[in-house]
């Protein structure tokens, strides 16, 4: 598949993944994931569920890019061929989380998000 986002490196889909993400842009966010793109949250149990694809993402993000409280800040970015990880601080008034996402890009998008959080 080629429709212009084959030439798209890795940290740059992910660049540009996270900024739309950061601004809470879900339509934005979702126009920079594969159709078949696999999410696993951070979150323990039935909130870490799996959930694959456009439509199923955003029922599953909606919420998190309503709410104003918090923020993410990445600490490090790791390149590793189609593979980028990036650390990452969870910051709102009442606590501060630290975490992992690990995605792969297909075709200059993301096609798999796994997040991790330290505990």
């Amino acid at each position: 598949m080629n429709d212009g986002h084959a030439a798209v490196s890795a940290i740059d889909a992910v660049i540009a993944f996270t900024a739309a993400w950061d601004a809470r842009d879900l339509e934005g966010t979702l126009a920079l994931v594969t159709d078949d793109c696999v999410f696993e949250s951070a979150r323990p149990g039935a909130m870490g569920a799996r959930v694959v694809g456009r439509a199923a993402l955003r029922d599953a993000w909606k919420t998190s890019f309503t709410d104003p409280s918090g923020e993410f800040e990445v600490e490090e970015t790791i390149v590793a061929g189609d593979r980028v990880v990036q650390l990452w601080r969870f910051v709102d008034a009442a606590r501060v989380v630290r975490g992992v996402d690990v995605l792969r890009v297909r075709d200059g998008l993301v096609a798999e998000k796994f997040g991790y959080v330290k505990v």
